[in-house]
């Protein structure tokens, strides 16, 4: 009995510590950002080269990628997301809230039905995120 009620202790504590993991890219604050917004929160851009979307710029923090279409950040791609595990919780280390994927398979884990985002996948490395792709929807036009 002891070691069962211990257990239990140990699981709440580990899934109360994976809900408090740090924030690693703010991605809902970059999304349709203008470059200079996305270069106020990560920082001076490592590069820029013209895409076939627009200009696509890479930084240093987490090797993110932007990509700007009519200088707002479209596709936001974190390629180091340092230990993030593959699991849906992994969306709080990106600033959104949980949710069930609509898809979720060994291969990636998408999402298409948080505000503001066309698409977000994870891509696995094993255990662990190899990458994240997040396609943010058309700003509206005024």
């Amino acid at each position: 009995m002891r070691k069962i009620f211990t257990l239990a202790l140990l699981s709440c504590a580990g899934s109360a510590l994976a809900d408090e993991a740090p924030v690693l890219v703010d991605v809902p604050a970059l999304v349709h950002a203008s470059q200079a917004q996305v270069e106020q929160k990560l920082g001076a851009a490592e590069f820029c080269r013209k895409s076939r979307r627009g200009l696509a710029c890479r930084y240093a923090a987490h090797g993110v990628e932007v990509v700007f279409a009519k200088d707002k950040a479209e596709q936001i791609t974190v390629n180091d997301p340092g230990d993030a595990p593959y699991d849906k919780n992994a969306l709080a280390r990106l600033g959104f809230k949980g949710q069930e994927p609509e898809v979720a398979t060994d291969e990636v884990m998408t999402w298409q039905s948080i505000p503001g985002i066309a698409e977000l996948s994870l891509f696995p490395d094993h255990d662990k995120i190899d990458y994240v792709l997040v396609v943010a929807t058309p700003p509206e036009s005024k």
